[in-house]
């Protein structure tokens, strides 16, 4: 029996935000696709960040570029989907992740950072999706020009679009209000794209993770309490994920065999959504 080819996305163009964190979702994602023959448009506010994944990617033999994007900035945006398309001839997979998180009571949430907030979280995902549907769009209707018909891939497949949601869209949590509201409308977002935009192909899909050890939390007094409190009894696996963990669902959404998949918010958590585990052996 000849070996199962692994490089799921061979021939693909992806654009990853927020890639720069050494223990970061978006840094896994990106390498993740590149070992499944994917061409990466790397793209943080971080600039030294963002070069190291690059230079990961380009380690392993993959073709990578590095774009630094304030993701909340509509012409940084276009520029940086427009560089995407210049460098690799087109863009077939979008992963929005860029994001941060505000700790503190709601009564002390600042207004500005109620704005961060949203803007990073939430109207990040909006440019960059809008952005990016419009040149899927484009590349579908060149296909078809070019002759091929509605049942070859070109004409199945206009493009694919994952947003890095959370189980928080799911529930409240104390102290990350502004965070569950984002993340909240990154769900709504994810379904609303993808009824709209299935007419042309595009299919929009959410990734849930759970308690996923990041970088993401850097408010010094919730580190705190979060290293004083094993997270991973709660969870029905027994641990806390780490950014790997949600790699697999990510490559998944973005191939061919998630075709017919599309307006879903998948939780990667653990089972912790489906109640929690009770930490003693009976």
């Amino acid at each position: 029996m000849a070996e199962k080819d692994t490089q799921r996305l061979r021939g693909k163009v992806a654009l990853v935000t927020g890639v720069a964190s050494d223990k970061g979702i978006g840094r896994a994602i990106a390498l993740g696709y590149a070992r499944h023959g994917a061409s990466v448009a790397c793209v943080d506010v971080d600039e030294a960040g963002c070069q190291a994944t690059v230079a990961m990617i380009e380690a392993a033999g993959q073709n990578a570029l590095a774009l630094t994007c304030e993701v909340s900035d509509q012409e940084q945006v276009h520029r940086a989907i427009a560089q995407t398309v210049e460098r690799f001839g087109r863009l077939d997979i979008l992963v929005n992740n860029a994001g941060l998180a505000r700790f503190g009571p709601l009564l002390d949430v600042a207004e500005d950072e109620w704005d961060r907030v949203m803007a990073v979280n939430l109207k990040g995902y909006f440019l960059f999706s809008q952005a990016a549907a419009r040149v899927m769009i484009a590349q579908r209707g060149e296909a078809h020009a070019g002759g091929r018909g509605a049942e070859s891939p070109a004409g199945k497949v206009g493009g694919c679009i994952i947003n890095i949601s959370s189980m928080s869209a799911e529930s409240a949590d104390e102290m990350k209000v502004a965070y569950c509201v984002s993340k909240a409308g990154v769900k709504m977002l994810t379904q609303g794209a993808a009824i709209e935009w299935a007419t042309h192909r595009i299919r929009v899909n959410a990734i849930a993770p759970g308690y996923i050890d990041t970088n993401i939390v850097q408010d010094a007094r919730v580190r705190r309490a979060v290293e004083n409190t094993d997270l991973g009894a709660m969870v029905p696996l027994g641990r806390c994920g780490d950014a790997e963990d949600v790699v697999g669902a990510a490559v998944f959404l973005a191939s061919s065999e998630a075709n017919y998949i599309t307006g879903v918010h998948l939780l990667v958590d653990g089972g912790l959504s489906a109640g929690n585990a009770f930490p003693l052996e009976i």
